[in-house]
């Protein structure tokens, strides 16, 4: 089976209960009580569900990335280009256009616009 994609909060309490508990005590607190996660590190897991959650422990889970994080990837594509001296013109316009679209929606993006 393929890793399963969760949410950085979700990763981040799954990163912090593997480093404290078997698989086995994860899963068995989670059958007893699945909305007993009220802890800040790990209050991500409240009624995640059981199978979701064992493919994750045991198969791995990988942080989907946000959609900030998204459009400075994909940013950066072409900026590297651009610093490397390798972009062609319709690359410079596709990074222009990646800057303007988000002024133009008013999302300030750490790395793109700000």
């Amino acid at each position: 089976m393929d890793k399963v994609k969760v949410s950085q909060d979700v990763a981040d309490a799954l990163d912090y209960v593997t480093r404290n508990f078997s698989n086995k005590a994860i899963i068995d607190a989670h059958v007893r009580t699945p909305n007993g996660w009220h802890m800040d590190e790990n209050k991500a897991l409240k009624g995640l569900d059981l199978d979701f959650l064992c493919q994750a422990l045991y198969c791995g889970y990988t942080a989907e990335q946000t959609p900030d994080e998204k459009v400075l990837e994909y940013f950066n594509t072409y900026k590297n280009k651009i610093l490397a001296g390798t972009a062609t013109p319709i690359d410079e316009l596709v990074a222009r256009s990646i800057e303007t679209t988000c002024v133009l929606l008013n999302a300030k993006i750490k790395g793109v616009n700000c």
